[in-house]
């Protein structure tokens, strides 16, 4: 699978990672995502080879809510290629989620966002149609097929993992998706034993797909090379990374 070395479109890790602790993870190329604005804060000051962290609000985590600050995170933003993990989850205020997920909409600057939708994937879709922006990745979407459909069309992309059945898998469009773990959620189920292991997804894409595993890597950061390139971001992304998906975009 030479050049690409793993590709993690949404995982979580901790702010204070070592640079040994990072060397083990096999040359990944890691989107890490934060939780609260907290978290990035202290996420930000810590640099690592094949990290790319996201400003995070997560929207099942009340203290993300609380400590939410529109002037805080605009000022925050300025420097940030991703944003997340944000959206809207069946649990807490739903009307200060909403509020919040669609202020970062409308006025972050040019970035990825990775979005949360559990228990609110419609909801989650009908937002993105009143609010179309290039960039966005609906992570772990487990919305209805018809769902998935119109976040295509609205522009979105899926990162899916291995704890995903094959019929939500399949109802996303191959040009669409991108590979994550969620690590370390559902380990048990994703088979990732840390971030940025992919094997088992890959394996279950191949077959899926009746592709080589080679192929469908080679496919993902393609997919990633025309995202970044639809959200202009492509410039602004960690010198390897850009590396790697101008190699996609010519493979």
């Amino acid at each position: 699978m030479f050049p690409f070395p793993p590709l993690d479109c949404h995982a979580h890790i901790a702010p204070d990672v070592t640079a040994a602790q990072v060397r083990t993870l096999n040359g990944a190329q890691i989107f890490a995502m934060t939780r609260t604005l907290d978290e990035f804060d202290a996420a930000r000051t810590n640099p690592q080879t094949g990290l790319l962290w996201g400003i995070g609000v997560h929207p099942g985590v009340p203290r993300a809510l609380t400590q939410w600050s529109e002037k805080r995170f605009s000022a925050a933003v300025k420097d940030a290629v991703l944003i997340g993990e944000v959206g809207l989850d069946r649990r807490g205020d739903s009307a200060t989620q909403q509020t919040i997920f669609e202020t970062i909409l409308r006025t972050a600057p040019a970035t990825l966002i990775s979005v949360h939708s559990t228990g609110r994937a419609r909801k989650v879709v009908e937002v993105m149609e009143k609010n179309p922006r290039p960039g966005v990745i609906l992570h772990w979407f487990t919305g209805t097929p018809e769902d998935a459909q119109r976040a295509a069309a609205a522009g979105c992309y899926f990162s899916i993992n291995a704890a995903m059945t094959d019929q939500q898998m399949t109802a996303l469009p191959l040009d669409r998706v991108l590979p994550e773990t969620d690590f370390p959620a559902s380990r048990s189920r994703t088979g990732a034993r840390v971030p940025g292991d992919i094997a088992a997804l890959e394996k279950r894409v191949a077959t899926l797909t009746r592709q080589s595993l080679g192929e469908v890597r080679r496919r993902w950061y393609r997919n990633l090379a025309t995202l970044a390139e639809r959200a202009d971001i492509h410039h602004r992304l960690p010198p390897d990374l850009q590396h790697l998906v101008a190699i996609a975009r010519t493979d």
